[in-house]
């Protein structure tokens, strides 16, 4: 109970923090996006506003192990905590073409997610739903998504991240290097699926054997 509580003040603390000071006023920015970026000593200055609350956050969300120290990049999003990185050379803003996917057993929680479907579909569906006790159907629907790529100095791996939620702020190096992608979407994998046994403009549904 005492834990639920500290979370609840905590986040009211970073809503009220946000509202007074998100966005950066004195960053730059990405256009469009929730990215904003400044010299080490802008960001430093702007990072110590938030400091406090994401230290609370790390001691409220800490490991059950005792040395290990939580990242900060890895608190949970529901705070709604800017995300900060630091000496970075070089972001790189992807559009992706992606799919949301989920697997029914039955016809009503189908359309209880999906929406309605024509009836010779319906049909179609629940003939498969039939024809073996092994049977389901897999829905899917596109979407398009945008993903960060960090690329922090001295780091040979990079950090992909979804910044749209919270946003990021980056501390930046001299040699700082801006990718922007989004006007060249990736193409999606191919998919396994084919013959959709249902299709309503948002979702297409598929059979598959569990």
């Amino acid at each position: 109970m005492q834990d639920a509580i500290a979370v609840q003040s905590l986040k009211s603390d970073i809503a009220q923090l946000r509202q007074n000071v998100w966005p950066p006023a004195n960053l730059a920015n990405v256009e469009g996006l929730p990215i904003y970026y400044g010299t080490q000593s802008e960001v430093a200055e702007y990072y110590a506003q938030w400091t406090g609350l994401i230290e609370r956050a790390q001691e409220l969300f800490q490991p059950f192990m005792e040395d290990e120290v939580l990242d900060a990049i890895h608190l949970p999003s529901h705070l709604n905590l800017p995300l900060f990185y630091f000496h970075v050379d070089r972001i790189r803003i992807n559009k992706t073409r992606a799919k949301e996917s989920k697997t029914f057993r039955g016809i009503a929680s189908l359309m209880e997610k999906c929406g309605q479907f024509e009836p010779d579909q319906i049909q179609s569906m629940r003939l498969w739903l039939d024809s073996d006790d092994t049977a389901a159907l897999v829905a899917h629907r596109e979407f398009i998504d945008l993903r960060t790529y960090v690329f922090q100095h001295g780091e040979s791996d990079y950090t992909r991240t979804r910044f749209y939620v919270n946003g990021i702020v980056l501390s930046v190096e001299n040699d700082f290097e801006l990718v922007d992608a989004r006007d060249k979407p990736r193409k999606a994998r191919s998919d396994s699926y084919s013959d959709p046994l249902a299709d309503n403009k948002t979702w297409k549904i598929f059979g598959k054997y569990r």
